[in-house]
């Protein structure tokens, strides 16, 4: 049973969303938000019940008859009795000795918990302080985000992710928040004893933040007619999403849409053999749907892996991050990628360890690039980060600049496969022009081997 990433699992939920269209593409984008301490007056509520405490005051004030406090709060000698028990329960009740003169009569006392329980009760008063929140700068509005999930925004530059727009530019004005929905926003994030009274003032951090969200690239068959949607903590925000269509939509962010590359074609028989797309996309479905529905499983001893069955079918758009990774993490022998291009949004210092510890482990690593003689889509620093770590591991791992290639090609092991699939700049293309990728996957020894020797030599060929 494959593993899916997050971003299958969003393509997997979302893909039948939008009759009519076709997701295309999910694509890492970044929410400007700011991180904002609002001073507030706020009261946390009292961890006591009410009728406890009244009953602890009133004891403490002299009180001391069942029937004398039910009469004081109008209430049914039943439900004070109640009360008092669970006040003996909790030791802050106990009975007084009896006078001399009436051994009959039994009045109540405070123990000395009770004392102090009646005192923290009666304490409880509004106080000023600093309530952290985040605002989201789309919506214009405090949001219940996890302010630690924010990062700067230089790393979302870095990474590649498309920039969502703000409502408003300049800082966030003290009235922009009120205290009713600071009070909301702590409910909605669990905090349910504290109420904000008034908002004093609001201080804004420096820094500029975002919130790291996902698009949902949609298209019709003629790839004119193209929807966004806005995903936050894993649900799809339509709040978020008409905002954007209010600030332009796909054509503001720069998104457009391309009709599908031409796939590589196998050799006949292989083509004959191989499972087509839809049958692939409806499996991987049915598999996706287990997966959301188990609990995470309990860790057991370590199981030996069996030698998986020859396979030939199709490779979807949204499965080759997966493969990818696949390849990073469980490459046992050889690992060999073409890719005409390479984006800092691939080569991050995830892709960098587990590369690094396929190579620690003595698999083979070739990868080579190079479309054009001044190529523009590459990124210099990823070049940098890949041949520094060819340059610790020079007997295991090559890395080569190509005259110009065309070839989108993965092996590992007995796998390989062959597709239109850029395998290291599907993110971070700042043309932001998504199209649907088809390839095929090939788990067969002898066709592996095949096709690792016959890459090695156009590598040698066309090395710069």
């Amino acid at each position: 049973m494959p593993t899916f990433s997050p971003d299958s699992l969003l393509a997997i939920r979302f893909q039948h969303t939008r009759p009519g269209l076709e997701l295309v593409q999910v694509v890492d984008a970044a929410l400007p938000v700011a991180r904002i301490t609002a001073d507030v007056l706020a009261q946390d509520s009292k961890e006591l019940p009410l009728m406890e405490e009244f009953v602890l005051r009133l004891v403490g004030h002299d009180i001391t008859s069942v029937p004398s406090i039910a009469g004081v709060l109008g209430l049914d000698g039943r439900m004070v009795d109640q009360t008092v028990a669970t006040l003996f329960t909790s030791d802050d009740l106990r009975w007084a000795r009896p006078a001399a003169d009436n051994a009959r009569s039994r009045t109540l006392r405070l123990t000395d918990k009770g004392h102090l329980t009646a005192q923290k009760a009666a304490a409880v008063a509004p106080v000023r302080v600093n309530q952290p929140l985040v605002y989201d700068q789309l919506l214009n509005r405090a949001a219940p985000y996890d302010r630690h999930t924010t990062i700067p925004r230089g790393q979302a530059v870095e990474d590649g992710m498309i920039m969502l727009p703000v409502a408003r530019s300049g800082p966030i004005d003290d009235g922009a928040v009120t205290a009713a929905e600071i009070t909301a926003l702590l409910r909605e994030n669990g905090t349910t004893n504290r109420e904000v009274l008034q908002v004093k003032g609001i201080t804004q951090a420096k820094a500029r933040r975002i919130l790291p969200v996902k698009l949902l690239v949609y298209a019709d068959q003629e790839r004119t007619d193209i929807e966004i949607g806005v995903v936050v903590d894993g649900e799809l925000s339509h709040a978020h999403e008409l905002e954007l269509i209010g600030h332009g939509g796909a054509k503001t962010l720069g998104i457009t849409v391309a009709p599908p590359s031409e796939r590589p074609l196998l050799d006949p028989d292989l083509e004959q053999a191989r499972v087509p797309l839809p049958e692939v996309t409806q499996q991987r479905a049915e598999q996706a749907a287990f997966q959301l529905g188990s609990q995470t499983p309990t860790p057991g001893p370590p199981v030996a892996q069996e030698p998986q069955a020859d396979e030939i079918r199709a490779i979807g758009v949204f499965e080759h991050p997966d493969v990818l990774d696949e390849a990073l993490t469980n490459a046992g022998r050889r690992l060999l990628i073409i890719s005409p291009w390479i984006k800092n949004a691939i080569i991050t210092t995830d892709f960098l360890g587990k590369l690094e510890r396929r190579l620690a482990r003595g698999v083979k690593v070739d990868i080579a690039y190079g479309y054009e003689e001044n190529d523009t889509k590459t990124d210099p620093a990823a070049v940098r980060k890949l041949t520094n770590l060819a340059s610790r591991y020079q007997d295991k791992f090559t890395f080569t600049r190509l005259k110009s290639t065309h070839a989108k090609v993965l092996v590992y092991d007995d796998v390989w496969v062959t597709t239109s699939f850029n395998w290291l700049s599907f993110k971070g293309d700042p043309e932001r022009t998504y199209r649907m990728e088809e390839g095929s996957f090939v788990r067969n020894r002898q066709i592996a081997d095949t096709h690792y020797a016959r890459y090695l030599e156009l590598i040698t060929e066309q090395r710069r």
